[in-house]
C-alpha cells in the first residue's frame, strides 16, 4: 500500500535499534518516503552488527548509539528527550510497523486535540511464545480492571511530548514500556484513542525472550501498585474477609462452637490486605504528587472574544 506523503513538521519518530541491520534500511526508506520534514531519530542500542552504519547512511535521520546496551525502554527515553517536535511517535526497526498506520495515528491526535493515540494490533502474534505471553499479559489487565482494549503493549504509539516526558523516570529500560505507559494515560486520565493497526512480517531475528515476559508481568503489577493500589489490594481484602466470615459460620452453626482460629486467621488476613491498600495509596498519592500533570487544560480568550494560541496548566 503506497501513502501520500504527509506533512509531519511537528512529529518526531523514536526508533530504538538492537542488532537490526536487515530491518532498519527498509522501515527508514518507508519512513522517509512518507513523511515530510519529519524528525527521524535511531537509537542503536550498541548493536554487534551494522545497524548504526546502515542508519546513518541515510540522509535526514539522526542516529544516537549507546556507550554500551541498555535496553529497548532506556533507547525510547533517549530518543524522547533529545526529540524537538511537539508529537513523538515510537516506531519498531524490525518492518513489523507499517507508515500509513503511524500516518493515522498522527492525524488523529492532531486533529482530535488527545495527549496519545496508541496502536491496537488486530493480527496475531509472531511466533506462539510471544502469543501466549500477550495473551497472559491482557488476561492479568482485564483483572485488574485496566481498560485498555485487547493490546496493552503494542509499540506503536504517539504522544504530546511535554505530557509523556515527564514520566520517562517510570519507564523500565529494558522491555514493558508500552505497558507502563498504557498505564500512565489510562490512569491519569489524559484524553487518549486506540487505533487499530496491522503488522508486517519482521525482518531480523526477534530478541525477547520469556524471561522477558515474565519481566513485562512484573512491570505491569509494579505500574498498578504505583498508580491503584487498591486496584489490587481491595479485591483480594474482601474475598478473604468474606470467605473468613462464610467459614466461621459454617462452622459455628454445623458444630455448635464459638468463631474458629482459621476463620478468625483468614478474616484477619482479609482486613490486613486491605489496610496495606490504604497505606500504599497514600504513599501512592504521594509519589504521584511529585510528578507534574502537564497536560493543557485551556486556551486563553481576549478581550476581543478571539482564542489565542498560548495554552495554561
Amino acid at each position: 500500500m503506497t501513502t501520500a506523503r504527509i506533512d509531519a513538521s511537528e512529529l518526531s519518530i523514536v526508533i530504538p535499534a538492537f542488532n537490526e541491520e536487515n530491518g532498519i534500511g527498509v522501515t527508514l526508506d518507508q519512513l522517509l518516503q512518507t513523511f515530510e520534514a519529519a524528525e527521524i531519530i535511531v537509537v542503536d542500542d550498541r548493536s554487534r552488527d551494522k545497524t548504526f552504519a546502515s542508519a546513518a547512511d541515510r540522509a535526514g535521520v539522526r542516529v544516537l548509539q549507546h556507550a554500551f546496551n541498555r535496553g529497548q525502554g532506556a533507547s525510547l527515553k533517549t530518543g524522547m528527550r533529545v526529540a524537538t517536535r511537539d508529537y513523538v511517535a515510537w516506531f519498531d526497526a524490525d518492518n513489523e510497523h507499517r507508515p500509513e498506520d503511524l500516518a493515522r495515528c498522527y492525524a488523529k491526535i492532531r486533529q482530535d486535540d488527545l495527549v496519545a493515540v496508541i496502536g491496537q494490533r488486530d493480527n496475531g502474534a509472531s511466533n506462539l511464545i510471544r502469543g501466549v505471553g500477550k495473551g497472559l499479559i491482557r488476561l492479568v489487565g482485564r483483572g485488574l480492571k485496566i481498560n485498555a482494549g485487547n493490546d496493552l503493549n503494542c509499540g506503536l504509539r504517539i504522544f504530546r511530548r511535554e505530557v509523556i516526558l515527564p514520566y520517562c523516570s517510570l519507564i523500565p529500560n529494558r522491555f514493558s514500556s508500552s505497558l507502563v505507559t498504557t498505564l500512565v494515560m489510562i490512569e491519569r486520565r489524559y484524553p487518549i484513542a486506540f487505533e487499530q493497526i496491522r503488522t508486517s512480517p519482521r525482518i531480523g531475528q526477534s530478541t525477547v525472550r520469556m524471561k522477558d515476559g515474565f519481566e513485562a508481568m512484573l512491570a505491569l503489577f509494579r505500574a498498578v501498585l504505583l498508580f491503584a493500589p487498591m486496584r489490587f489490594f481491595m479485591p483480594i481484602g474482601l474475598i478473604l474477609v468474606m470467605v473468613g466470615v462464610l467459614y466461621s459460620l459454617v462452622v459455628a452453626l454445623t458444630e455448635g462452637r464459638g468463631l474458629p482460629l482459621g476463620g478468625s486467621l483468614i478474616f484477619g488476613s482479609g482486613l490486613l490486605c486491605m489496610g496495606m491498600g490504604l497505606v500504599t495509596d497514600q504513599i501512592s498519592q504521594l509519589r504521584l504528587n511529585i510528578l507534574p500533570d502537564t497536560t493543557p487544560i485551556a486556551r486563553v480568550a481576549g478581550s476581543d472574544g478571539n482564542v489565542s494560541a498560548e495554552e495554561y496548566q
